[in-house]
């Protein structure tokens, strides 16, 4: 029973020591694409992007543009979420939190709300990562459909400062 609760102490230091917030603020802009709908519409949904990286959170900022969609697509979102780092020189930053936006198609404008989580892999100050989000968008409408919730995946890189 000592050899189990020494074990367990000493994976939960481990991890502890491992994982944790990050130490510092900065500044990141990226891209992103969204390979899976870019490859399914024969057009390029591309995300660009600008976020404060502060601590224990992050704050961003984006716009994504799909313009091979019926009406066009254009969306400018916002996100707040936890920062978390690991690894030695902390080369992997995870990251999860909420969104909230907007999405103009052809001369309408409809509100997203959602989730999102990442990782980024940091290189200095370049870094390259994946995001995953899940949005219920009522932008659906516009082709007769019902809100619903959409899941996309990204895959990005950008430049800290």
């Amino acid at each position: 029973m000592k050899k189990l609760l020494l074990l367990a102490l000493l994976t939960t230091t481990m991890v502890n020591a491992q994982i944790r917030f990050i130490d510092k603020e900065y500044f990141t802009t990226s891209i992103a694409i969204d390979h899976s709908a870019s490859v399914k519409e024969k057009g390029v949904d591309i995300v660009g992007e600008i976020e404060l990286v502060s601590y224990w959170k992050y704050v961003k900022f984006n716009v994504q543009s799909f313009s091979v969609l019926e009406g066009g697509y254009l969306d400018g979102v916002g996100g707040f979420g936890i920062n978390l780092t690991k690894g030695k020189f902390d080369a992997w930053r995870l990251y999860s939190g909420g969104r909230i936006g907007f999405i103009n198609r052809s001369k309408y404008v409809y509100p997203l709300v959602g989730i999102e989580s990442g990782i980024d892999y940091n290189i200095e100050r370049i870094f390259i990562g994946l995001r995953a989000t899940g949005d219920y968008r009522s932008d659906f409408k516009y082709s007769g459909a019902n809100p619903s919730m959409r899941y996309s995946g990204f895959i990005r890189i950008g430049t800290k400062f």
